[in-house]
């Protein structure tokens, strides 16, 4: 288990790159929290906060409790991270239909411009009506290609 003296080095660091990363100035900082740009800096050399200051500095800051304490998650209240982002499922047809078709070009080989292009025709086929995009989605001769093209080298 982190010992209390590990833990708060280990939580002042993540405030100190939160700052950093948000730009946000250590007279900015100190102003908000009421106390002196001194203050700040004995915090940064190992003097111990209060409760109320850490917690006045998280709010600032916009920290995700749990990333302040673990430095897992994400680091920002609202952020979602890369894991949480590939996880999410996708709920929209055309959005769904999008990433299918992204996928399968992707594995048979296409070209990033072969694969724009295949997004723009999922996109103009919203205003197609829906069973006519599925109709052609589901064609044998489309299904044909897309397995000889992903077998092909």
């Amino acid at each position: 288990m982190t010992d209390g003296k590990h833990l708060l080095e280990l939580v002042k660091e993540r405030i100190m790159k939160k700052t950093r990363a948000k730009r946000v100035s250590r007279g900015k900082v100190a102003e908000f929290l009421g106390v002196t740009e001194g203050k700040l800096r004995a915090w940064e050399a190992g003097q111990r906060p209060s409760a109320d200051d850490l917690q006045n500095l998280v709010v600032l800051l916009n920290f995700a409790p749990s990333w302040l304490l673990t430095g897992e998650g994400a680091m920002f209240l609202g952020e979602e991270t890369d894991a949480q982002k590939e996880d999410a499922p996708i709920t929209d047809p055309i959005a769904q239909r999008m990433k299918v078709a992204t996928e399968i070009l992707k594995e048979s080989g296409a070209s990033s411009e072969v694969i724009q292009q295949a997004v723009m025709k999922i996109l103009d086929s919203q205003n197609e009506p829906h069973t006519q995009a599925e109709e052609a989605l589901s064609t044998p001769a489309f299904a044909n290609d897309r397995d000889r093209s992903i077998k092909q080298p």
